[in-house]
């Protein structure tokens, strides 16, 4: 893991705690945090001015759909912590259709780089984009298979022979063109055009045989914008360029490249006869069609954004990159040699397709195959984001991976997969009878299935790169929410239909407003918050579960949250919840009375919920027995469903209530305290709070009582400061939570493991 080291300043504890004494915090100089430094407690860190001790942070989600096929469909859009296909976890689902935006509130861990967001309709993936969250998350879906351009010619701008021609050519004859001379048709010429050093531009009608290129110089041939060459014979020497602008035609009888000529055309472009061979650089952004064989050598690139008809086969050793159209009439023979081939949009074969030695990627992009496609053992098949192979007989010898949403090869003759190989990923495969000639089940792994056309879930939009598609057979919704029963999770429930699963733990010192041992181990507790949401994104319920992980302490503590932006009386009921010590007074609707927000008391004493083995702590101490606890699970429900933005996120704000005393309540760092916390403790003994500046519950040093971990922690033993069981921890909280965001992960040398339970 990279991190930033940066050098202290060597700035003493003393020092720290003399300047404390005398100004208070605001003049106090910090070390800078170095990776991993070695401290034996908490009471030596040296914590930023405000740092909140976060390990998370809220994110604003603004995800939409720019498609009209949306406006009658809801999507489901979905956030996932990794890759959904490599076992990543969903945390968020909602809705969204055309004109309707997802928007909501998150919370992330601040370990957390990017997310995988995942659109699907009637349980079929559509899309799937990775977003950065270094801030808020906005992003628009747009329809799959927009890039296509049939011929339609480039936004270059075409020269003219107004200007810059150094001799005019007219009637008919033989011609040579040297030392650098730019000559220009205007009119019409026929004859022979020899270019030796020098340009010629075609701006009106050209009949004959042009070479072009000498031995060590760099000529070009020029067609452009309304002029039309019909070229019996063309050469391109070594060095040579020909370009075909937009609104221009060049037709030729016979035509041969040098190793390292150049062709851009952005017109019409045509060779009636002889095919063409040739090893450096074509792009084509207009209409290209070669009859005969078109032959690609080692050095060879064709980039392909118009269409390009070759009327025999094609021959290709290296790279191609298609975003248009390319049809072969023949056979199209992929990678004698290795290289890359990309298509983002069509390739039609009429006769046979073989990949032998090549990376051939489809991302969106579709292949059609009259006879048999085949790909070789050195051949990486990698299919994205809702490619489709379609094809009379197929022969896999290789794996081929499928990523992205959801991705299709359709066989209606034989398919054949041998050696074992794998269809790897989001790939479904379709035979006639759901079966394979060669190859069965055990081939299809990590989602990719073999299924027969009547039973094909995958939905492939038509588009204008994919003229086939693949309609799948929708999915009903049938308590009519607008979410199909194959993207909701509540399909029979017209008020709910997602659920949104965030889980952590939450750890405490106990002794507030005197500062604790730091082993943060007086109470751990597991939590799992469900955000259930309706099909316009409000929640309707949260279902809270938490469980009891440990007690390393002697008090009788009890523990609840406070919704800070809801009203007790916007709560319509609060079940499921362990009183039994009598100083927690409820509303009818099971929220804590007297109350300004809405505050839930979980439990009045931890020691309802677990069960302990004997001694006086629980689940702390090295070789004791072991205890188990219940799993507490609230249901609070809406009376009128809220957004996520006034219900807020997990874990809300939690609080402890220390040893059975409703007026001591103890808090993560800033959050503020529920109307019964008495005010008269903060600034008491070592806490440092107040509220006028709205700081509450650290130390004068910054220290915490309570932080909240987004996973499933491992806590130190008893008496044991958490510095001396985590590396990193201390460099993370003297940066402010700036660097070793990931401080608490069970990687290589971040953990003492003799120190952790």
């Amino acid at each position: 893991m990279k991190t930033t080291k940066i050098l202290t300043t060597g700035i003493s504890l003393a020092l720290i705690l003399a300047l404390f004494t005398g100004c208070k915090k605001e003049l106090t100089p910090l070390p800078s945090p170095e990776d991993n430094r070695q401290v034996s407690s908490m009471t030596e860190l040296n914590i930023p001015e405000g740092f909140d001790w976060k390990m998370t942070r809220e994110v604003t989600l603004n995800l939409g759909i720019n498609s009209v096929e949306s406006s009658s469909v809801m999507h489901r859009i979905t956030l996932y912590n990794a890759d959904p296909f490599s076992g990543g976890k969903a945390f968020f689902s909602g809705s969204a259709g055309y004109g309707l935006n997802l928007v909501a509130k998150v919370v992330l861990p601040t370990a957390l780089k990017e997310v995988y967001v995942v659109l699907s309709s009637s349980g079929i993936v559509e899309q799937v984009v990775t977003l950065d969250v270094a801030g808020n998350i906005a992003y628009t879906f747009q329809p799959l298979g927009g890039g296509l351009k049939e011929g339609t010619g480039s936004s270059v701008v075409s020269p003219d022979c107004n200007s810059g021609c150094d001799q005019t050519l007219s009637g008919s004859g033989s011609i040579t063109i040297s030392n650098g001379n730019t000559y220009c048709i205007t009119s019409s010429y026929s004859g022979s055009v020899n270019i030796t050093k020098g340009t010629l531009q075609i701006c009106g009608t050209f009949i004959g045989t042009i070479s072009v290129g000498g031995t060590n110089y760099a000529s070009n041939l020029i067609v452009t914008a309304g002029g039309t060459a019909n070229i019996s014979s063309l050469s391109l020497a070594k060095k040579s360029t020909m370009t075909v602008y937009p609104g221009s035609a060049a037709t030729m009888g016979s035509m041969s490249m040098a190793s390292d000529a150049k062709v851009y055309n952005y017109g019409v472009f045509n060779v009636s006869g002889g095919g063409l061979n040739f090893n450096n650089l074509i792009e084509n952004e207009g209409s290209m069609t070669i009859n005969g064989t078109l032959a690609m050598t080692t050095s060879a690139i064709l980039h392909n954004s118009g269409t390009l008809h070759v009327v025999g086969a094609y021959n290709s050793e290296k790279e191609i990159i298609n975003s248009g159209t390319i049809e072969v009439d023949g056979n199209l023979n992929l990678c004698t040699q290795l290289s890359n081939v990309t298509n983002t949009c069509k390739m039609i074969v009429h006769g046979n397709l073989t990949a032998t030695n090549c990376n051939f990627t489809l991302d969106q992009g579709y292949v059609k195959v009259d006879n048999l496609l085949e790909l070789k053992s050195t051949c990486n098949l990698v299919m994205k984001n809702g490619s489709m192979i379609s094809t009379n007989n197929y022969k896999q010898y290789q794996n081929v991976i499928g990523q992205g949403s959801s991705n299709e090869i359709k066989i209606v003759g034989s398919g054949n997969i041998y050696n074992s190989k794998k269809v790897n990923g989001n790939i479904e495969m379709t035979t006639p009878a759901g079966t394979l000639n060669t190859g069965g089940l055990s081939n299809f792994i990590n989602g990719a299935t073999l299924v027969s056309p009547s039973n094909s879930i995958a939905v492939i939009p038509v588009t204008a790169c994919n003229p086939e598609g693949n309609t799948g057979p929708g999915c009903p919704d049938n308590d009519s929410d607008g979410v199909t029963d194959c993207d909701d999770d509540y399909p029979d429930d017209p008020d709910r239909a997602y659920n949104n699963i965030t889980t952590g733990t939450v750890v405490w010192e106990d002794l507030w407003p005197s500062q604790g041992d730091y082993d943060m181990n007086d109470l751990v507790n597991n939590y799992q918050y469900n955000l259930i949401t309706d099909a316009n994104n409000k929640v309707v319920d949260v279902v809270a579960k938490f469980y009891v992980r440990a007690v390393g302490a002697s008090f009788n503590n009890g523990f609840g949250f406070q919704f800070d932006n809801v009203l007790p009386a916007q709560i319509e009921s609060v079940t499921g919840y362990s009183l039994t010590k009598g100083y927690v007074s409820l509303n009818a609707n099971g929220t804590e009375s007297s109350q300004a927000k809405a505050v839930v008391v979980v439990w009045d004493d931890a020691d309802n919920v677990i069960h302990r083995p004997g001694g006086s702590f629980f689940n702390t101490m090295p070789g004791s027995l072991v205890g188990t606890s219940d799993t507490v699970t609230l249901a609070i429900h809406f009376g009128t469903p809220l957004t996520t933005s006034l219900v807020g996120t997990p874990p809300f704000n939690p609080f402890l209530i220390k040893d059975g005393n409703r007026e001591v309540e103890i808090h993560l760092p800033d959050y503020v305290p529920t109307s019964l916390a008495n005010p008269s403790y903060f600034g008491t003994n070592d806490d440092d709070s107040n509220p006028l500046s709205g700081t509450y519950y650290k130390t004068s040093l910054n220290l915490p009582w309570a932080i909240n971990i987004p996973d499933d922690f491992d806590y130190p033993f008893e008496y044991i400061d958490i510095t001396q069981a985590y590396n990193y921890f201390a460099s993370w909280a003297e940066s402010g939570g700036l660097i070793n965001l990931d401080w608490y992960f069970d990687l290589p040398g971040y953990r003492n493991n003799s120190n952790i339970y």
